[in-house]
């Protein structure tokens, strides 16, 4: 009777231990890293080496990093960050967030560089992770996942799946709403697998969402909004639940919430407006406007793949990959495409063949569109602005510059041409020489994000009239780049153009406003004054950041919005016309064909006519 006793205890023991065993084995402990904003030496860059130092000697199993590693995208940035996070001795899985992708000095290649493919797909227990980017790319925009990463994630979840019963938890650095543009089409995706929930950072809080029935967490950055707490995140998936916890330095890990394990019923909200057919729907993401010549138009997309299509069947008529995503505007010279590349080139195809003629080393990276002008194209890379004949494929001259980029069509007025840089600075060039005539910026040249990198300046012949994100209308003198008048009173950011007559200048604010300001040599430059002399239009747009030049083509004015919507505006009654629903991303801009017809393209790989 003993030795049964014994042998009942041992045998409770044993299955005791089997399942506290088993138990343990469900677990999954990691970290979600989130809103770095690391510079060299600054706040973050020390935090983030003690809070790799904790996690090294914590039980997490592994670190997923989502978005926001920099303030900048620099490259010194990336490499200080990549350099903290290689001390990590547990596995590490990183993603971009915006300030990666928007204002990166290398268009992404840095990132991809140091990083690798800006994706990742991991299995561990009863799940697979799955992370990717959601932009925005090279410019001012609502989140975007492209369209071949939408693709992968359907392939890979398909493949990583098959024959077993995994459940998926998914990583983007944007919010899982309508923060991304086509989050329809990424929980889409999401819906036909067991998807538990979609990990986020961006709004720098931590957070519960829903996210269209889908469970959403979103991680705190490890400095808070009000810069009094030091924390990052801590993750604890057990049988039933998923468990975040806010962890601050040489303090336990607090408990905030949990949401289940069991897979979401994702419900996708129906579209409120009818679908447009594009004129062409590439397989890639676009970032500039097309070309034409009479019979074909030119385009270039985010696998960098240059396309001419037949305008009249469609049909593709030739197709050449070049390397990496492109965001330069091809333009057409005689029979010469030009391209610009991030790797720091300039490329003259035939336009009928599609044969490379020619190559011209730039340095930086090329992400403007360059204006044309007897055959010559001026553009400006991130390192310097060229100007290069467009037929022969030879640089006429070359001024060097800081290390920065422009994304704006340079303006050509007399013999000089203006251009503005994100170093804060706008510069005017002799046309025919690049010699320095004048350079101008607000007085603050350490606040890069205002500067007027990406607008288009328009002018009369004495005056420049431009605007920057820190949201000011700016008129200089041409001839000298003194500040004539600088106003706040409208929250124009980046969006702006003239009239077909040239009397008029206009600017889209943040408020979803069309301002009408007269183009004048002779207008007095008062605040008060040229307030009265304006008019503004309320476009029915709300929050607005869409960097877009404003075109008037025919009395009619075209204003492209960040969620797809192009406004069409009566030049004279100024009243609009229609509202068009072309999508759910950014409006490229807009461009004229040799026939006059105004065409458009949106990010997710719609090219458009318009009339």
């Amino acid at each position: 009777m003993k030795h049964l006793f014994f042998r009942i205890l041992l045998l409770f023991v044993i299955t005791a231990g089997f399942s506290q065993n088993a138990e343990k084995k469900g677990i999954i402990k990691f970290v979600q890293l989130t809103d770095l904003h690391v510079s060299v030496g600054n706040d973050n860059d020390f935090l983030l080496q003690n809070i790799v130092k904790e996690i090294n000697n914590s039980d997490n199993e592994f670190v997923v990093v989502t978005g926001d590693l920099t303030n900048r995208g620099a490259d010194d940035e990336l490499k200080e960050v990549h350099s903290i996070l290689s001390k990590l001795t547990k596995p590490y899985y990183v993603i971009s967030g915006n300030h990666e992708t928007n204002w990166s000095e290398s268009a992404g290649l840095t990132y991809k560089k140091i990083f690798g493919e800006d994706r990742f797909v991991f299995s561990k227990g009863d799940y697979v992770f799955i992370g990717y980017p959601c932009g925005p790319y090279m410019k001012m925009g609502d989140g975007f996942v492209k369209h071949e990463d939408v693709l992968w994630l359907d392939k890979t979840l398909k493949d990583s799946l098959k024959g077993t019963n995994k459940k998926v938890l998914n990583f983007a650095h944007y919010p899982m709403d309508n923060s991304v543009s086509n989050y329809k089409e990424v929980l889409s995706v999401l819906q036909k697998y067991p998807t538990v929930a979609s990990f986020c950072g961006h709004g720098h809080t931590l957070r519960k969402y829903d996210f269209s029935g889908l469970s959403g967490l979103m991680g705190t950055s490890i400095t808070s909004l009000d810069g009094k707490t030091q924390s990052y995140n801590e993750l604890i998936i057990s049988n039933d639940s998923i468990s975040i916890y806010q962890k601050e330095i040489a303090k336990p890990g607090v408990f905030k919430f949990s949401v289940p394990t069991k897979p979401c019923k994702i419900e996708i909200p129906k579209d409120d407006f009818p679908a447009v057919t594009p004129f062409l729907k590439d397989d890639a993401s676009i970032y500039s406007l097309p070309s034409f010549d009479k019979k074909n138009f030119y385009f270039a997309n985010s696998l960098g793949e240059v396309q001419s299509v037949n305008l009249k069947d469609k049909k593709i008529n030739w197709k050449t990959k070049t390397g990496n995503a492109i965001y330069f505007s091809p333009i057409l010279v005689k029979n010469n495409l030009v391209i610009g590349t991030i790797e720091g080139k300039l490329l003259g195809f035939d336009s009928q063949s599609g044969k490379q003629k020619w190559d011209i080393a730039v340095g930086g990276v090329l992400v403007g569109s360059p204006i044309l002008e007897s055959n010559k194209i001026y553009t400006a890379s991130s390192t310097a602005f060229v100007c290069a004949d467009a037929v022969s494929g030879k640089i006429i001259w070359k001024k060097e510059l800081p290390q920065s980029y422009s994304q704006g069509t340079p303006l050509i007025q007399g013999d000089k041409i203006i251009f503005g840089v994100w170093d804060t600075y706008i510069y005017c060039l002799n046309k025919n020489t690049g010699e320095l005539i004048w350079k101008w910026n607000n007085g603050n040249d350490k606040q890069i994000l205002y500067s007027a990198g990406n607008v288009n300046m328009v002018s009369t012949k004495s005056r420049l009239y431009f605007v920057t994100p820190q949201r000011f209308l700016s008129i200089l003198d041409i001839e000298t780049g003194k500040t004539l008048l600088r106003t706040s009173k409208w929250k124009i950011r980046e969006s702006m153009g003239k009239s077909q007559d040239g009397k008029w200048f206009y600017g889209k604010t943040m408020d979803g406003l069309l301002l009408r300001v007269p183009l004048s040599d002779d207008l007095e430059l008062t605040e008060e004054n040229v307030e009265k002399q304006s008019k503004v239009l309320d476009l029915k747009l709300g929050y607005e950041h869409n960097p877009a030049g404003i075109l008037e083509k025919d009395n009619k004015i075209y204003i492209g919005s960040r969620k797809g919507e192009v406004i069409i505006v009566d030049a004279e009654k100024f009243e609009i016309i229609k509202q068009i629903t072309l999508g759910s991303s950014s409006v490229n801009g807009f461009t004229i064909d040799n026939q006059g017809r105004v065409w458009t393209s949106l990010i997710e790989g719609g090219i458009y006519l318009l009339n």
